[in-house]
């Protein structure tokens, strides 16, 4: 019984280290938790300027870095912190909006080499940010779908807000349609063809429970969300008063949807995925196969199908595609730049890493 049981360890041992092996060669080992380095703190979103020339990045506490781009590679320029919790952005022409999840909407003026704050909106809270036809949609939190008129964009002008189903985490918007991801309801429909009176219109759910609703992107007459462990939800919105969903996506039992960009029938995804091994103190967390950008073809929403997938290591968030480049917002690992020129056969140029504050090439 006693050589039984040893050999059993011996078994489970070598089992162990031959996952632990499989996972270090796939994606790299990163052990617990990530180290934290708070120059950088937490990467949640990225965008590029108009010119392509520069890449913002939303790091929470750490407030906005600015990095140089030059053919998709990475060098770190400069940070700029005023308070607040910077979560969610969108760059318009020489101004950057701020989804703070303190404060609400915050306009950066970005025209300079540093940012400037232009504007703060007084007692706000915000998750998520969009921008069209010169308008700011916010998703705020608990307090719904707001909308700012931007005629002078450093002095936006709230126009009309509405409760929506659930807590308000994301908005994309198109033809005169706001949609929210609310994070505990699903999708929210908001007609905001009359900015000053915003009026939810359609609901679409896809779970029996929890929903987890964290990221929406959009278009024509698909939307899309990223609902974290209940993977991708691909929905046909052509009824935008009975919204359908088309189909999803879900790779792996351990796979989260954390991020989405769409072009051209595209979608750029974000998927955190990682297995445990070892128990109490002794648990380290290995990133699968799975965890990095997969490239979805979408074009027949009801049938997707993947097209090529990079693997890398750290927790992932939101994705922004520019020209041939995807840059990824790589949590506390600092940001990834991706070729995406060849969707089927994505590869990685370049990451900024948090723990130098270099670009490591």
């Amino acid at each position: 019984m006693r050589r039984s049981g040893v050999a059993l360890a011996t078994a489970a041992a070598l089992l162990t280290l031959a996952v632990s092996l499989f996972y270090i060669k796939v994606g790299g080992l990163i052990g617990g938790k990530e180290q934290v380095d708070r120059r950088i703190e937490y990467c949640f979103d990225v965008a590029t300027d108009a010119a392509g020339r520069r890449l913002f990045v939303a790091a929470g506490r750490a407030g906005l870095h600015i990095l140089g781009l030059e053919e998709g590679h990475l060098q770190y320029h400069s940070t700029y912190y005023d308070g607040g919790y910077y979560r969610n952005l969108k760059v318009w022409r020489d101004r950057a909006y701020i989804a703070d999840s303190d404060r609400g909407l915050v306009v950066l003026d970005i025209s300079g080499e540093t940012p400037v704050t232009a504007w703060v909106q007084p007692e706000g809270e915000a998750g998520g940010v969009h921008i069209k036809d010169g308008k700011a949609y916010v998703a705020a939190f608990e307090k719904g779908l707001e909308v700012f008129d931007l005629p002078n964009p450093d002095s936006p002008l709230l126009l009309g807000a509405t409760h929506t189903a659930g807590y308000a985490w994301d908005v994309w918007v198109g033809d005169g349609l706001a949609y929210v991801a609310d994070f505990n309801s699903g999708l929210s429909v908001v007609d905001v063809s009359v900015p000053s009176q915003p009026k939810q219109v359609g609901l679409v759910t896809w779970a029996k429970r929890y929903q987890t609703a964290e990221i929406v992107r959009g278009e024509a007459h698909i939307v899309y969300v990223a609902a974290s462990g209940l993977g991708l939800i691909i929905i046909d919105v052509s009824d935008p008063a009975d919204p359908v969903v088309a189909s999803r996506y879900r790779p792996a039992r351990v796979g989260y949807a954390e991020g989405l960009a769409v072009r051209d029938g595209l979608v750029y995804l974000t998927m955190r995925s990682f297995v445990k091994l070892g128990r109490g103190e002794n648990v380290l967390a290995f990133p699968t196969v799975e965890n990095g950008l997969h490239v979805l073809d979408t074009r027949d929403p009801y049938s997707p199908s993947l097209l090529g997938k990079v693997s890398f290591p750290g927790m992932v968030e939101g994705v922004h595609v520019a020209g041939d480049v995807a840059y990824v917002a790589n949590a506390f690992l600092g940001v990834r730049s991706v070729d995406v020129v060849d969707p089927r056969k994505p590869v990685p140029i370049d990451r900024f890493s948090a723990l130098s504050q270099n670009a490591d090439r």
